[in-house]
């Protein structure tokens, strides 16, 4: 069976740090398929306290009915540990006992331009939770492997950052956190100044905060725009304060703005034990993860790749 889910929009990039690791490999090429150092058997990883896991990745296989390219694209799931209460039944007495419940986030990378498809459950938590513990349990073995530090953010139209600025009286503040130049081939007109400050300074990302206690900040097209741009290619952040609904201030963000497309996803489903089910099962779920990847590389052709 298939339901209709909502997955993020996510941009994966990298960063170069000082020599830092002994024997660092170079990037390979396509450098995107640096993440294979993380996902190539499954791990269990730690964030602020919370356990996860990167299970099951492995390179979608297109079909007869559903074709995109080869070794592009991987296939898993983004798992978060909780503790689910479970009432067992003894003689005379409810006994209560703690098992693991793993909560599941479907997920797709986009080898070749590094995108981040993953399914959004508010099981798991808010889109901006989700983005963090992936690249948690990404940035340790690519960082040990390549000497890079891999950032992911989701990508936003810039169209929802002007229609804050432009239906809000009141602007009290406004922070950008832009990565460093990396990878990725976004706005070039932003990326050369960011190169610049790099070169300089040697910074992994820059973080620019205006701020007037007023409300009377100004957010001029120019030279905003550039870098509004590159955001929304999945290189940085922003965040404005404008004021609220109903008095005081309000803080809109990136991270609850980031793009969303609606997939038929299949759902989990049990294998019986013969051989022959086994088999007719396992030739399922390939069919039916080649059509989902297959709608997810129509996507990003149609509506991302530049």
């Amino acid at each position: 069976m298939e339901r209709f889910r909502d997955f993020l929009v996510l941009r994966y990039s990298l960063v170069e740090e000082k020599q830092s690791t002994i024997d660092a490999s170079p990037l390979p090429t396509p450098k995107g398929e640096s993440v294979l150092v993380a996902l190539q058997s499954d791990r269990e990883f730690s964030v602020n306290g919370v356990v996860y896991g990167l299970v099951g990745f492995s390179y979608a296989e297109p079909t007869q009915r559903h074709q995109f390219p080869v070794r592009r694209f991987l296939i898993g799931k983004v798992a978060k540990l909780r503790q689910a209460h479970v009432g067992r039944k003894v003689p005379g007495d409810i006994v209560e006992t703690q098992e693991d419940d793993w909560q599941p986030l479907l997920t797709i990378f986009d080898l070749h331009k590094q995108f981040i498809v993953i399914e959004r459950d508010w099981r798991f938590g808010t889109p901006e939770q989700s983005i963090r513990a992936l690249q948690g349990g990404l940035r340790n073995p690519i960082f040990l492997r390549y000497n890079h530090t891999i950032f992911i953010e989701g990508c936003v139209r810039e169209e929802h950052f002007w229609k804050i600025v432009n239906t809000h009286k009141k602007i009290y503040k406004l922070d950008l956190k832009l990565i460093s130049p990396n990878i990725l081939e976004t706005n070039l007109k932003a990326r050369d100044a960011l190169s610049a400050l790099k070169d300089l300074f040697g910074q992994d990302q820059v973080n620019i905060n205006l701020v007037n206690e007023k409300g009377d900040l100004n957010v001029p097209a120019n030279p905003i725009e550039d870098y509004v741009e590159y955001i929304q290619e999945g290189e940085g952040t922003w965040a404005i304060t404008t004021e609220g609904d109903h008095g005081g201030k309000k803080t809109h963000t990136s991270s609850e703005n980031i793009d969303t497309i609606m997939l038929a996803a299949p759902m989990s489903s049990s294998i019986d034990n013969t051989d022959a089910d086994v088999s007719r099962n396992l030739i399922s779920v390939r069919e039916k993860d080649a059509a989902l990847v297959a709608e997810v590389f129509l996507e990003l052709s149609n509506n991302y790749e530049r």
